[in-house]
């Protein structure tokens, strides 16, 4: 089944896999092309990001903070985009904390922990040493759009490349 639906102003294709996981978003796809993009890059280089920064035991680094697409009751979203932190791997899902404060999910709270498959992320980003960025794709497309004072602040918290030097993928090697 396919579903389209509205979550922050963006269109998102939900694909769903059979009734066990008919809540669980499959792929996130937007409407808005330069997001599209974003993700597109962002899944793309995802395995090296996630590879880089797994510990022990299923955690991932504390420098890592995924975007995710969580299902909700409300009928004209049904997917939540919100970053979380302090990850860890459960044998086919993820296991996290909500690092933002959730719009359509009533019952959580920032700080929570939610759980989430791995085709639910649409966004990576992982904190350098001198304290600021690499990823945030979406977060880099939409600063263009952002007036010039606020896209300052944010463009002064990433690195200007979004892969750190020597990762796969990266262009500037």
């Amino acid at each position: 089944m396919r579903k389209a639906v509205t979550v922050c102003g963006y269109i998102l294709a939900v694909f769903l896999a059979g009734p066990a996981l008919a809540d669980a978003p499959k792929r996130v796809v937007s409407s808005d092309w330069q997001i599209s993009q974003a993700w597109a890059a962002a899944r793309a280089t995802l395995p090296t990001a996630l590879g880089a920064t797994e510990k022990r035991y299923g955690w991932f680094s504390p420098s890592l903070a995924l975007k995710v697409a969580l299902p909700v009751e409300d009928p004209d979203v049904q997917a939540e985009m919100i970053w979380v932190d302090r990850i860890r791997r459960n044998g086919t899902m993820f296991e996290a904390r909500l690092a933002g404060y959730p719009h359509h999910m009533p019952a959580m709270r920032m700080g929570d922990t939610v759980g989430f498959f791995y085709d639910q992320i649409a966004d990576w980003a992982v904190q350098a040493v001198d304290g600021r960025f690499y990823g945030y794709y979406t977060t880099r497309v939409l600063i263009k759009s952002m007036d010039p004072e606020r896209a300052a602040k944010y463009q002064a918290t990433l690195v200007n490349n979004p892969l750190p030097p020597g990762w796969r993928f990266n262009p500037e090697k």
